[in-house]
């Protein structure tokens, strides 16, 4: 029995209990090769499995999941969940089910070769650590994941929508003596997975900070380079908190709906979620609600033109929503942020040339907030952190925060540089494609 039949089956077991009902799943087929002191270590393979259900009845829903694609499990949840009902509260921003547009497979975004060519896979391994060595690096770890996801829809309004994608990436962390620095590729297909890049740039990173002297700066507002990783990391997170519908309407949100159609920002910030181009990793072909996703400029020129939507936001707000149900049925969310390139150098000499002084920051992890409303913010710098004076790295800098807000980053993105590439690792909350450098003027900054 197919996924799809298995779901109807379900479905059709509840019909007449229930006003509405959805099964969403994630199946996804995937390996990891961790790697350190340049050679892999061990390989691991694995079938994730997830299945998402929404009940409603009068007014009232209850979600649930499971772990696995089973039949009986799946028709005894929903059973369980239709007597758990009656019990619940109505839902205020409740609305019927409807849909949006006509999803459909995303077209470049699955690539057979991801599941078959695995000794391909490996040799683009080898060919990134090599990379970082001739840079000057001495050893480096890391882990290259890569596999394939298939998503299946089916609702009581007789839709059944699936797609397929796959995906590859690569984070490397390049060590010469104390000194480490991160870098990562990340694809839809093997053709465009270039993880010697990311070698190559984790290695120069480490030689550039070589024989650098330790400096401690005191706490307080500096001009910041922020690389792609660190830039993608935080601006993922704004766009996920403060510019969805849900958290305006429960006013966790720094922006308000009378913003929309008002500069919030840098007119040199463009921010755009990329849920529908095939390339990126995260986008996908259908959302929670079986609306087609679609790509949607939240700023341009900092002006806050769109909101995310899912279908309850949307009624709220009297608007169509955007398709933006992504893993849940209450908050929209973001699939993939890329941040507008600019004007500035994407080589870290000539960067460092054109910020004069100040300080570039290439990796950051542990996020946590102070207030969300706010945007107060913290986050860990993490591996190489650089003094530039006069153009050139003059110290290297260790146990630093950045300890700022979202509007920080709203109104003091300066500049950006001419690319932009696709960025994502472990830490980072969602992924994004980032120019190599991202200009901030004045960011906040604490000693750990």
């Amino acid at each position: 029995m197919s996924v799809l039949e298995i779901f109807n089956n379900a479905i059709n077991g509840v019909k007449g209990l229930v006003d509405e009902c959805i099964i969403i799943a994630r199946n996804v087929r995937w390996s990891m090769i961790r790697f350190a002191n340049n050679e892999p270590t061990i390989i691991n393979n694995w079938l994730t499995q997830e299945v998402s259900l929404y009940v409603v009845k009068s007014r009232r829903y209850i979600t649930a999941s499971l772990t696995s694609i089973n039949a009986r499990d799946i028709s005894n949840e929903l059973q369980r969940m239709v007597k758990r009902l009656e019990n619940l509260p109505e839902d205020e921003l409740y609305t019927g089910l409807t849909h949006v547009g006509k999803p459909s497979q995303l077209p470049g975004s699955y690539d057979k070769n991801v599941e078959v060519d695995v000794g391909r896979i490996v040799d683009k391994l080898n060919n990134a650590i090599n990379a970082s060595l001739s840079e000057g690096s001495s050893r480096n770890a890391g882990a290259l994941t890569f596999g394939v996801e298939e998503r299946y829809y089916v609702d009581t309004t007789g839709l059944e929508l699936e797609d397929k994608s796959s995906f590859v990436t690569l984070t490397i962390r390049a060590f010469l003596d104390d000194v480490s620095a991160t870098s990562v590729s990340v694809s839809r297909t093997l053709s465009e997975f270039k993880p010697e890049n990311a070698g190559r740039e984790a290695g120069s990173l480490v030689a550039l900070a070589k024989g650098l002297p330790e400096e401690r700066i005191d706490n307080g507002r500096y001009d910041v380079l922020l690389g792609p990783l660190v830039a993608g990391h935080l601006y993922g997170l704004l766009a996920s908190t403060w510019f969805n519908a849900y958290s305006i309407i429960t006013e966790m949100s720094g922006v308000t709906r009378d913003d929309v159609g008002k500069q919030v920002a840098s007119e040199k910030l463009t921010l755009e979620d990329l849920s529908g181009e095939d390339s990126v990793v995260g986008s996908e072909a259908f959302d929670y609600e079986g609306n087609a996703t679609t790509n949607l400029t939240i700023l341009n020129g900092g002006v806050l033109t769109s909101i995310l939507h899912n279908n309850r936001t949307a009624a709220r707000f009297g608007v169509t929503s955007t398709g933006h149900a992504v893993n849940n049925w209450v908050r929209p969310s973001p699939r993939h942020v890329r941040i507008g390139a600019g004007s500035l150098s994407s080589d870290v000499d000539t960067v460092m040339r054109e910020l004069g002084s100040g300080l570039l920051i290439t990796n950051n992890w542990y996020t946590r907030f102070q207030n969300i409303k706010e945007g107060l913010f913290s986050t860990v710098v993490r591996d190489v952190a650089l003094l530039i004076r006069d153009g050139r790295p003059a110290a290297r800098l260790r146990g630093l925060r950045i300890a700022d807000s979202f509007k920080t980053l709203l109104r003091n993105f300066t500049d950006s540089s001419k690319d932009t590439r696709q960025v994502y690792w472990w830490d980072m909350p969602i992924p994004a494609s980032s120019p190599s450098y991202v200009l901030i003027r004045g960011l906040n900054i604490t000693k750990g």
